[in-house]
């Protein structure tokens, strides 16, 4: 297997973009190098990004995968500009136990005959022992609804803590397996109204859920349903 790495520089201030350099890859076409190089940009330009790895592997026919070494934190907004970045990729993979996050995407001029198919799970009770005594009573159906919908999109236990806060709610998550950002998305879309940030904390290895509390005012509601465009 052939792989590429890079370091990116530290990270920059706001007004800077880290400098790319990304050695001419003889299994990717100049578009799919070009991709990379921004998405490193991209992940660069994040604080805690000093540290951050990369490999290519390319050896396959018609896909490519990416995998960032130790990235630093990142939302589910950062996650979803990388998928605007490239209608090619197929999914982006998040290892908070190796603290790793790969991107799977289709080569140049291997555009893929299938669009992405929108993630379907099923929803799990919580189990009866768990403690929720920390979430106020007019808050517990969502807070049990989206603790359905992340077990539903698991297959293994995991560690769960809620954080309660004045007006809201951080549902802490250790020790659970890869996520697919696609399931993470869905839950997110499906309590937009309570869900107000996303985080995958890799240096502290954690999925971070800031959840509204249901007596704090919306602010804003994060949308990701596609716009129709009439020509």
């Amino acid at each position: 297997m052939y792989f590429s790495y890079i370091q990116t520089m530290d990270s920059p201030s706001p007004a800077l973009n880290p400098e790319v350099k990304l050695q001419k890859h003889k299994g990717l076409h100049d578009n799919d190098s070009r991709f990379i190089e921004e998405v490193i940009k991209v992940i660069g330009s994040l604080d805690g990004s000093s540290t951050m790895r990369l490999k290519i592997h390319s050896k396959f026919p018609t896909r490519f995968i990416v995998t960032i070494l130790d990235p630093p934190c990142m939302t589910l907004d950062d996650m979803h500009q990388i998928f605007l970045m490239n209608g090619r990729i197929i999914s982006i993979k998040v290892d908070l136990n190796k603290q790793e996050m790969k991107i799977e995407c289709y080569k140049h001029n291997e555009e893929s005959k299938k669009k992405r198919k929108r993630a379907a799970y099923d929803e799990y009770d919580v189990p009866d022992g768990y403690d929720l005594s920390m979430v106020d009573s007019k808050d517990s159906k969502h807070v049990n609804g989206i603790l359905k919908n992340i077990l539903g999109i698991t297959t293994m236990e995991f560690t769960s803590v809620i954080v309660p806060e004045a007006s809201n709610y951080i549902l802490e998550i250790q020790d659970i397996e890869v996520i697919d950002v696609d399931y993470i998305q869905e839950v997110v879309q499906k309590y937009r109204a309570f869900v107000t940030k996303t985080t995958f904390d890799y240096p502290q290895k954690k999925l971070k859920l800031k959840i509204r509390r249901n007596d704090t005012p919306i602010h804003r509601i994060a949308n990701r349903k596609k716009l129709k465009i009439r020509r």
